[in-house]
């Protein structure tokens, strides 16, 4: 199972360190795409097995799973580019952007489709990880919620319920450190 990150910011880094810390999928099955070469170069010094490559299209080729873990606004270029299969899994970390609105940048719209709403903690595996599905089996699904348990909690959602599951899991919890910090 080949896994390809398009993006090594905050979400994209720690998804991609958290599955190098997992048993699922080996070290040499993951391929980190990222713009700037900085963020793939300090994944790579605390990961070596990992591949590492500024073209999102490479990264993509022959994926299994494609993690999109890029900043909302960059989704429809970034899509665009990618091509990807209807056989290829699409998981998408972009908040806000719906199946629907996925659908219209792949070339397959019935591809298997998920929305992740992870925390960084998924990086030292103690994420509290929110999934949606679309146009997918349980064989799918499964597989899924098995590789985010093991980087923490997983709780497969329906798509209507992303938004308040986000305030509540992510944006929630920094605010109340922040009154906290205060």
């Amino acid at each position: 199972m080949k896994i390809a990150i398009i993006g090594a910011g905050n979400m994209g880094g720690s998804i991609a360190r958290g599955l190098a810390k997992g048993s699922l999928i080996d070290d040499s099955d993951i391929i980190v795409s990222n713009p700037s070469a900085g963020k793939l170069e300090k994944l790579k010094k605390e990961f070596p097995g990992i591949s590492v490559t500024n073209n999102n299209a490479e990264a993509a080729t022959g994926a299994d799973i494609v993690i999109l873990a890029v900043k909302p606004w960059f989704i429809e270029p970034v899509m665009r580019e990618l091509k990807l299969k209807s056989k290829q899994i699409l998981i998408s970390v972009a908040a806000g952007i719906s199946f629907e609105e996925l659908a219209h940048y792949v070339v397959a719209p019935e591809m298997a489709m998920f929305r992740l709403i992870p925390n960084t903690a998924i990086s030292e595996l103690e994420s509290m990880t929110l999934v949606a599905a679309r146009n997918t089996n349980d064989e799918q699904d499964k597989f899924i919620l098995r590789l985010f348990s093991e980087m923490g909690t997983v709780m497969l959602i329906p798509e209507d319920k992303i938004a308040a599951a986000t305030a509540l899991a992510s944006c929630g919890i920094a605010y109340v450190l922040k009154y906290v910090q205060a």
